[in-house]
Parts: structure tokens; C-alpha cells; sequence
């Protein structure tokens, strides 16, 4: 089209063309509410609050103020089918109750330490060369766990593989060698196991809404005595938290978290969503919606 037009004129529709899309490219950003100070540091305590319900911990909490409250009571009446849908298959659940068994059958402690033992021992001057390709392969595992993990929001999958890195790269090959420590970890996670009161996976995919979150917070108070055996202390790392609002306009903002854990720094980001005054976590809300839909 250009081409059939005169020198002058061709000059005149690029202008214009150039003009177009610089107008396309600014409107959007026009359109966008303006940054709002009070909003702002309203969604930064809010995500605050969010991450403190982690310290007691207490899951019902941490629930109430990632969900809104249309939300959260939607996912009470629903959790029946949602824990029906999400269920795993037959190879899994036998799965899950052999490990589960494993942690708490009679001196469990004792027979996870002499396995443990029995492959390690091969395996030590391997460790001691190979150890930083080690840690490399274990972050990306965990890492790739945590994203396939459709129980988890984008938050919580973000703040997941931002812990397990963190934890990762500042392990010593000495954490996997040591006899005594690792004897103190094995009697932690059985512990954890047992003080859950899960008898197996048909019990665990039965607990109602408030059981299964208050077994949640204790599982994790658990794991987080478990980091206290190797020096990561997850609550002290709290009282020097981090919160810090990147980007608000509307009732949508993103937020970007950071603590540290022992010698390394945990950090990652949360959109969240404003309802009635109160910033709750966009991809919690985004979660249910999505499992609601599914078939």
C-alpha cells in the first residue's frame, strides 16, 4: 500500500503508522489506576499477616487470609469432592502407606538409620567429589516436585522452590554423612509422622476442613524443628522479613517477599487481590476456580 503512494505521502503514513502504535503501545499503561500509597501498604501488612500465620503455624488462619471469605466458605462446602477429585491412584495410596508405615512402625528411627547407613557408605567418596552436582540435581528434583504439585497455588509453589534452594545450597556434604545428626533428623521425621495421627492414605483423604488443617500446622511446626537440628531456624528468619510492594494498581498488587534461613536469603513474589479492604493471594483464589471448573 505504501508503495503506491508518492514519496511525500509514504513519509506522511509512516508518521502516522509510528503514531499509532506508540498510541496503542501508551493507552494501556493510561488506563491503569494510579499507584495508591494506602493500598499499597494495606496489601503489604495483609501479605505480612499472611506469612506470620506460618510462625504459630496455624493453616486455618493462613487459609482465611489467602482466601476471601465468598472463597474459603465455597472451598468448606466443596472439600469433599475437591479431596474426592484430587485423590490419588490405587499404586499411589499403597505407595503412601508404605512410606507412611516406614516412619511409623516400631523403631522406625532404627531401621531408616541402618538403611540410610548401608547406601551411603558406597556412595561416600562419590559425595565428597561430586557434592555441588549433587546439590544441583537435589534442588531441581525438589524444585520440579513442588511445581507438579496441583494442590499448591503459584505462590505457594514460588515460595516452595525459593525454601528449597535456599536450604539446598547451604547443605554440606557433612549433613548426609553424619551419623549422629542424621539420627537426630530420622527421630524427627518420625515424630512428625506419628504426632500427624494418620493411620494411612484412606484416613489422610477422609480428614474433614478443620482436621486437616490443624494437622497441618502441626506437620509443619514439626518441619520446622526439623530445620532448628541443622541450624535453620525458619522463625528467627521471620523477625527479619521482608515485605515490599512492587507493583498496585486497582485492586491487584504484587508483592515481594524475602527472609533469610541460615546463611541464604528465601525470596519470591505474591499477586494479591483486594476484597472489601483486604489483600488476599490472587493465585489462591485462581487455585479453587480452576478445580472447581475442572471435569
Amino acid at each position: 500500500m505504501l508503495a503506491s503512494l508518492s514519496p511525500a505521502g509514504a513519509a506522511v503514513a509512516k508518521r502516522l503508522l509510528h503514531a499509532l502504535l506508540l498510541l496503542a503501545l501508551v493507552l494501556p499503561a493510561g488506563c491503569r489506576a494510579p499507584w495508591n500509597e494506602a493500598k499499597a501498604q494495606k496489601a503489604r501488612q495483609d501479605a505480612t499477616a499472611i506469612l506470620h500465620s506460618l510462625r504459630e503455624p496455624d493453616m486455618l488462619r493462613y487459609r482465611a487470609l489467602t482466601l476471601p471469605p465468598v472463597e474459603r466458605q465455597r472451598l468448606q462446602r466443596e472439600w469433599p469432592h475437591i479431596r474426592q477429585r484430587l485423590a490419588l491412584d490405587a499404586s499411589e495410596q499403597a505407595s503412601f502407606d508404605k512410606l507412611l508405615l516406614r516412619f511409623t512402625e516400631p523403631q522406625a528411627e532404627v531401621h531408616l538409620q541402618r538403611d540410610l547407613n548401608a547406601k551411603i557408605k558406597p556412595l561416600k567418596s562419590e559425595i565428597d567429589s561430586k557434592w555441588p552436582l549433587m546439590q544441583s540435581s537435589l534442588t531441581l528434583l525438589l524444585q520440579g516436585w513442588i511445581e507438579t504439585n496441583s494442590q499448591l497455588s503459584v505462590s505457594e509453589k514460588a515460595h516452595g522452590k525459593a525454601l528449597a534452594k535456599a536450604i539446598v545450597e547451604q547443605m554440606p556434604a557433612e549433613w548426609l554423612q553424619d551419623k549422629a545428626l542424621r539420627a537426630r533428623a530420622f527421630e524427627q521425621m518420625v515424630k512428625i509422622a506419628r504426632d500427624s495421627g494418620i493411620r494411612d492414605y484412606r484416613h489422610y483423604s477422609s480428614l474433614g476442613y478443620v482436621d486437616f488443617h490443624r494437622r497441618m500446622s502441626v506437620f509443619l511446626d514439626g518441619l520446622k524443628d526439623l530445620g532448628k537440628i541443622y541450624g535453620l531456624d525458619w522463625d528467627a528468619g521471620q523477625a527479619r522479613l521482608q515485605v515490599t510492594v512492587v507493583k498496585q494498581s486497582g485492586n491487584t498488587a504484587t508483592v515481594r517477599i524475602r527472609y533469610p534461613l541460615g546463611k541464604k536469603w528465601v525470596e519470591f513474589p505474591m499477586d494479591m487481590i483486594e476484597r472489601n479492604g483486604q489483600w488476599f493471594d490472587a493465585s489462591a483464589t485462581a487455585l479453587l476456580q480452576d478445580t472447581l471448573a475442572e471435569p
